[in-house]
């Protein structure tokens, strides 16, 4: 089947509606990854698809969180790498902060560190095969 089902079609439209009139931006970009969600699941159906799409999907279940960077931990140890502790708002008020190294990479491949105040998005991915199906299948 080549074409979109009239249910992926129609939701396709109520999507677009919502980014045009949204004026938040975390769910602007949530309804931006569930139409580039209908997209890539259109765009797998063509024979010619390698298996390679122009969108950058998620293979696994997924979920993006905004969050802030708190603090920045320097670590006593100069050869050590610092610690940043991020406030994930959407988290449970004892689960809301994560320490992790403050060491990322950016698009060219060079080190950077995140700095105070930063906003970050933390995404969460699971195997496949560790989800249920829940409620009407559309991303929150």
């Amino acid at each position: 089947m080549l074409h979109m089902t009239p249910k992926e079609r129609e939701r396709m439209n109520s999507v677009c509606i919502l980014i045009q009139n949204e004026k938040d931006h975390k769910r602007f970009e949530a309804w931006l990854r569930e139409l580039n969600e209908i997209i890539g699941r259109k765009e797998r159906r063509f024979p010619q698809n390698d298996g390679v799409t122009g969108t950058t999907l998620p293979t696994r279940p997924w979920k993006t969180l905004s969050a802030v960077v708190q603090k920045i931990l320097k670590d006593v140890d100069a050869t050590r790498t610092d610690t940043v502790e991020i406030a994930i708002s959407e988290a449970h008020d004892l689960y809301r902060e994560i320490r992790i190294e403050n060491r990322f990479t950016d698009v060219e491949g060079r080190s950077v560190a995140l700095k105070q105040g930063a906003h970050v998005d933390v995404t969460f991915e699971a195997d496949p095969k560790d989800t249920t199906k829940q409620g009407n299948g559309h991303a929150a």
